[in-house]
């Protein structure tokens, strides 16, 4: 039998497309690792009543971002201002600005009477325009480091 030039290297790089296939693959490592992430966003989401998707659709990649004969790196994170302080939390604060926070209190979420009284309506709401708002901290949600923690469990098992 006679082997071909160069099979070492067609070699390596069938292995290396199979592994990045396994990591990336519809279902991968890395989708499964995100998938974790975002449920323990949704869990999050619902102890407090929060709207979590924005931060989920903010998710970069995952991507190869460099790749040799013999590795491959893969990049993913999110990509919201919000993103970090779920995370990895806050402590209580004070926060002051000019407004600081702008939203729509909605209907359903039956506005006190000062809201109807002080603001316009906006869609289904009142846009209200904060110039203070004291923050009685974040709980962190460890949904970057969870996601890390399950592919290294499934890596390794």
């Amino acid at each position: 039998m006679t082997l071909e030039s160069g099979w070492e290297d067609a070699a390596a790089e069938a292995a290396l497309d199979a592994a990045a296939a396994r990591y990336l693959g519809n279902d991968g490592f890395i989708p499964n690792a995100i998938e974790a992430a975002h449920e323990r966003l949704r869990e999050y989401a619902r102890e407090f009543d929060y709207r979590i998707e924005s931060v989920i659709d903010s998710l970069q990649g995952p991507e190869i971002v460099e790749q040799s004969d013999r590795h491959f790196r893969i990049r993913f994170g999110w990509d919201h201002e919000a993103a970090p302080y779920l995370e990895w939390g806050t402590s209580e604060h004070t926060i002051e600005g000019d407004p600081i926070l702008s939203f729509i209190w909605e209907d359903r979420h039956d506005p006190p009477e000062w809201v109807a009284e002080e603001y316009e309506r906006e869609g289904g709401g009142y846009r209200v325009f904060l110039p203070e708002v004291e923050v009685a901290g974040v709980r962190e949600t460890r949904f970057a480091r969870h996601a890390l923690d399950w592919l290294r469990r499934e890596v390794a098992s």
